[in-house]
């Protein structure tokens, strides 16, 4: 994956926290969602901006919620759908 694509994810990732009122840093590898710091409602968010940034088609990639756990896991989704995986 490009730089370019990871940091638009982290800053995607960095908004959401946001509008949960959490400034608090995050690392890549960090659990998001399983942690409670993101919930149902951004992992939806984050599907659309996935399908609508990167062209990800969840027809074609396997949709697994804990996927969406981690920036990392994010990257992982965008490759897969670029044929990367």
């Amino acid at each position: 994956m490009a730089e370019n694509d990871r940091i638009d994810i982290r800053r995607f990732v960095g908004e959401l926290l946001v509008e949960k009122d959490d400034r608090a840093p995050f690392g890549d590898g960090e659990s998001l969602v399983e942690s409670g710091r993101l919930d149902s409602l951004a992992v939806t968010k984050l599907v659309a901006f996935l399908e609508s940034e990167f062209d990800v088609d969840f027809a074609e990639v396997e949709f697994d919620p804990q996927r969406f756990d981690s920036v990392e896991e994010l990257v992982a989704i965008v490759d897969e759908a670029r044929g990367r995986s």
